[in-house]
């Protein structure tokens, strides 16, 4: 999906929709605006703090790696209970936290994570925007 809006989470309660998070869990940039606090949002952490500092964003460090496993775990239940999972288009930790020059190894084990479920699971097309 190019955008998911809140209207998508509701419109749909028995699938799961997948946004870029922080350790932190709050904040509403990005597409946190439209999931945060959906009970069928699952948020994997790709940045300490909701912040543009440095200190925000995480590296290739284990323990940032550790922080993506954890959270993407979750996703794997949802996909084993036969859920559909909605992932925005552009992935997770494209945007607001920059995965791609702060953590690129990190960056693109998240891509093949999903890359590697997409066939297999078959993830779904939102039924309101296709």
């Amino acid at each position: 999906m190019d955008w998911i809006t809140r209207q998508d989470l509701r419109g749909n309660p028995e699938a799961v929709f997948v946004f870029g998070d922080n350790m932190e869990r709050r904040g509403y940039g990005g597409q946190a605006a439209a999931m945060r606090g959906e009970p069928n949002a699952i948020g994997v952490a790709t940045k300490w703090k909701p912040s543009m500092s440095a200190a925000a964003f995480f590296d290739d460090s284990i323990e940032c790696q550790v922080a993506v496993m954890q959270d993407l775990k979750k996703v794997q239940d949802a996909l084993d209970a036969g859920k559909t999972v909605y992932v925005p288009k552009d992935g997770i930790g494209t945007g607001l936290s920059r995965l791609f020059a702060t953590a690129p190894n990190l960056d693109r084990f998240i891509k093949r994570w999903f890359e590697d479920r997409e066939k297999p699971h078959g993830f779904g097309r939102c039924p309101t925007c296709g």
